[in-house]
């Protein structure tokens, strides 16, 4: 059709303004796409699962600090880490793609326990365990480690939808419990999940753990830093040495078993803290109590209480656990599990 008097004029003035426009969008640097980040793992941070370590806010080497000059990170450390209690992680618990992309890579078929059973060697060059990379554009991308053996529903060059299940966190690669480790690459450089700052320029402090605006509100909210928490409980019958693993401890509680202990696991306590758990009986009264009191800052510290089974086992009915964590003689969390015994 050919174009005549205003019309033609403002047609192609329309034309000439569209073309300026996709050359601006086509020339554009790739950091001009933001993005919208949700959590990586179905489960609910701070209630259930925790942020176990941030990324290393202390510059210098042979010393660590979280972003609240805490003990949640240790020594170069350049990630989060979202921890499951390792029965919940048993049962499995999804890791979820954190935003729109594309499959750029996936291993699995690694070993769960490797680094627990044979030290560092055994997963030398593959501490990432199985694990999945992600471009979600504007030069955006994720690592996703320590998934389960077996457990990757995707395959490279497959498009993903943000919280697409890609599997379950499991314990390959280099780790000692349960957890998604999230790295975050954005222009081929790696920087810190949780702010998007740059790693070498990370320092603790008040705001040091202010999630960044590349992260969804409800992430944002998520990820609010609490600190110290009691997140992981338990029953066992049998009676744990003192250097027990407890979320290792077998969930074998019973009226004939060797014992009855209640055990507690705590995440990030301070230098003085206290970590107390208490057992009472069906009728109420108190079986046993345990305490510990920090000696130093730490990432994870437990408690157990309990006693040997006594002659014609223990009585049927309800036990409850309560584990109190303190500070200053302040309780700041109380946990409380029941259990039946028959």
């Amino acid at each position: 059709m050919i174009e005549t008097g205003a019309q033609g004029v403002h047609n192609r003035v329309m034309r000439t303004f569209l073309l300026a426009a996709l050359l601006l969008i086509c020339l554009a640097p790739r950091t001009a796409i933001a993005q919208s980040f949700q959590l990586p793992i179905d489960c609910a941070i701070g209630e259930v699962c925790v942020v176990q370590n941030y990324a290393d806010a202390n510059p210098n080497t042979g010393a660590a600090a979280d972003p609240q000059c805490g003990p949640l990170t240790y020594d170069g450390h350049d990630g989060l880490d979202f921890r499951a209690p390792a029965a919940l992680a048993r049962r499995g618990v999804n890791v979820l793609a954190p935003a729109a992309g594309v499959v750029l890579g996936v291993r699995d078929g690694e070993p769960e326990r490797a680094f627990l059973d044979r030290g560092a060697a055994a997963v030398a060059e593959r501490e990432c365990g199985n694990g999945v990379r992600i471009d979600h554009g504007g030069g955006w991308i994720t690592q996703l480690c320590h998934m389960r053996a077996g457990s990757l529903r995707v395959a490279r060059g497959d498009r993903v939808n943000a919280g697409q299940v890609l599997g379950l966190v499991g314990l390959s690669g280099q780790t000692e419990f349960p957890h998604l480790h999230l790295t975050l690459f954005r222009n081929e450089q790696k920087i810190d999940p949780l702010t998007g700052g740059a790693l070498a320029d990370l320092r603790c402090g008040p705001r040091g753990a202010d999630a960044g605006s590349h992260w969804s509100a409800a992430a944002r909210q998520a990820l609010t830093y609490r600190g110290a928490r009691v997140f992981s409980f338990g029953f066992t019958g049998a009676a744990p040495a003192a250097s027990a693993r407890v979320e290792d401890l077998p969930a074998n509680a019973a009226v004939s078993a060797p014992a009855l202990v209640f055990w507690a696991l705590a995440s990030g306590p301070r230098d003085g803290d206290v970590l107390r758990v208490r057992l009472y009986g069906p009728d109420g009264a108190l079986v046993a109590e345990g305490e510990r009191t920090q000696p130093r800052d730490q990432a994870q510290a437990s408690v157990f209480a309990g006693r040997r089974t006594p002659a014609g086992g223990w009585p049927a009915g309800r036990y409850r656990g309560v584990a109190e964590l303190l500070r200053d003689g302040r309780v700041l969390q109380t946990r409380t599990e029941t259990m039946e015994l028959r």
